[in-house]
């Protein structure tokens, strides 16, 4: 059997690294993921970056360890197929050398209706629903009992705020079920590679009222919470906003951060319950990867949530490991996720040919890549025919991002940019370093169509769900 240690990789929903202690941010909004970071065997990768800016193309570099051009998954900018079966993934190749692999979900992106299920011997599509309450099944009890835990943690008689609180819970729920998966129902005989999706900050940013009033000092959070869904109301109303200019107020923005802030806390009390059922697992070392599918924007150029663009707000995300020996990260360094994954397929003596990354102890690299698919700015024009979005690529791009420097190229164009500006074009005014980052493109890129594979199954219920969370009109 290929190597001996645990694997515990958790993603949090769109958080940006530069919301995070460990990259410098003066909110402590993770103090557990903190107290890893700073254990003796963990490493803070500098620079890291997603392989694209939302979660399926993202989720599927992650497990596939390729970049989207390689994957295709959300490069139609729909999902509309799921992930090739002939293409590896991490839990696929780690399952045959005798791993348990286990995949905890709560997204419909991230489910048998995309694909990427492929390879986990045991996956769970988690999510507290209302119909959950009316099951007499594990489900049910314990979608009753986080509904009380709710109220025995703040009895409050303004139904908004419990109702909010309860449906917010998924968090809980999620941990509850890997906890048991763990406790009861994996076995401690076999090594495990454990993946968990927190569905923690995904906007509207409405985080559990315990937590929020951490952070929000306002007099009326139920009022607080009414103007956050307001302004992410849907796909709809973020294209209505983003495409006819309506800026987010200074006090909506400051509001927006403030509650993502609470958001990521509850993510990170989150972690916590996850990482201490996957020590108390088995006897077995344990490796632990803790990182972002993406980041989200706060009105940054009139855009938000996660879409449209490459920027440092969508694809530079905290990255951190444990329990690896040999990996060094410096201020000049770039990572990428499917770096990390080619890590662990390396350790565990399962690398084959398929993995696009490298390995992060012989050293990080210089340059990373994230990848966006087509764009659809058409559904944008609906709402305003002005709308100008000559800044825009319509059609798939990749980003090479240097410590200092970040490329954005196509067919059709090609951008420079001297981080952290995002807005001059230095192109013509450093024409070798534009050769240099092109290159690495036709080297490394080449994006492949899987046009004959599988289309993605959304039943009724998921559509609804992504309809919520802004990805559907």
């Amino acid at each position: 059997m290929a190597g001996n240690n645990d694997i515990l990789w958790v993603t949090l929903e769109s958080v940006r690294a530069d919301h995070t202690p460990m990259y410098g941010y003066d909110r402590n909004t993770t103090p557990f993921i903190d107290s890893i970071a700073d254990s003796p065997d963990s490493t803070v990768l500098e620079n890291g970056i997603s392989q694209s800016m939302w979660t399926p193309a993202s989720t599927a570099s992650i497990l596939t360890g390729t970049y989207l051009s390689t994957h295709n998954v959300g490069q139609d900018g729909k999902v509309k197929r799921k992930l090739h079966s002939e293409l590896d993934t991490l839990p696929g190749v780690l399952a045959d050398a005798g791993y348990e692999t286990a995949l905890f979900s709560p997204s419909t992106y991230i489910s048998d209706a995309t694909g990427l299920t492929s390879g986990f011997t045991h996956s769970e599509l988690i999510k507290l629903r209302k119909e959950n309450f009316s099951k007499f099944d594990e489900t049910g009890r314990l979608s009753w009992k986080l509904a009380l835990k709710r109220f025995r943690e703040n009895p409050t008689l303004d139904l908004r705020t419990l109702k909010r609180d309860i449906e917010n819970s998924t968090n809980g729920l999620l941990a509850t079920r890997v906890k048991r998966w763990m406790r009861n129902e994996s076995d401690p005989d076999s090594p495990a590679f454990s993946y968990v999706h927190v569905p923690s900050p995904h906007h509207p940013y409405v985080p559990i009222s315990t937590v929020a009033k951490e952070y929000y000092d306002g007099p009326d959070l139920p009022a607080a919470y009414d103007t956050i869904e307001r302004i992410y109301e849907g796909t709809e109303a973020i294209m209505d906003r983003m495409a006819n200019g309506n800026e987010l107020t200074p006090q909506q923005t400051e509001l927006a951060k403030t509650l993502y802030d609470a958001e990521i806390r509850y993510a990170d009390q989150t972690v916590r319950q996850i990482v201490e059922a996957a020590r108390a697992r088995s006897d077995r070392d344990l490796i632990i990867v803790v990182t972002a599918d993406h980041g989200d924007m706060f009105g940054e150029y009139g855009l938000l949530g996660h879409n449209l663009v490459l920027r440092d707000e969508l694809i530079n995300v905290p990255l951190i490991v444990s329990g690896i020996d040999g990996i060094v990260s410096t201020s000049t360094d770039v990572s990428q996720h499917i770096d990390m994954t080619y890590t662990l397929a390396n350790l565990t003596g399962t690398l084959t040919e398929q993995f696009e990354g490298r390995d992060l102890r012989e050293g990080n690299r210089e340059w990373g890549i994230s990848q966006r698919g087509i764009a659809h700015l058409d559904e944008y024009r609906k709402y305003n025919p002005e709308f100008d979005t000559s800044e825009f690529f319509e059609e798939p791009y990749t980003c090479v991002r240097t410590a200092t420097h970040k490329y954005l190229g196509n067919r059709n164009r090609q951008v420079l940019y001297e981080l952290p500006d995002e807005t001059a074009d230095v192109s013509e005014a450093d024409p070798e370093l534009t050769r240099e980052l092109s290159a690495v493109v036709d080297q490394e890129i080449q994006w492949i169509s899987h046009s004959e594979g599988e289309e993605a199954e959304y039943d009724d219920r998921m559509r609804a769900q992504l309809r919520d969370l802004g990805y559907l009109t």
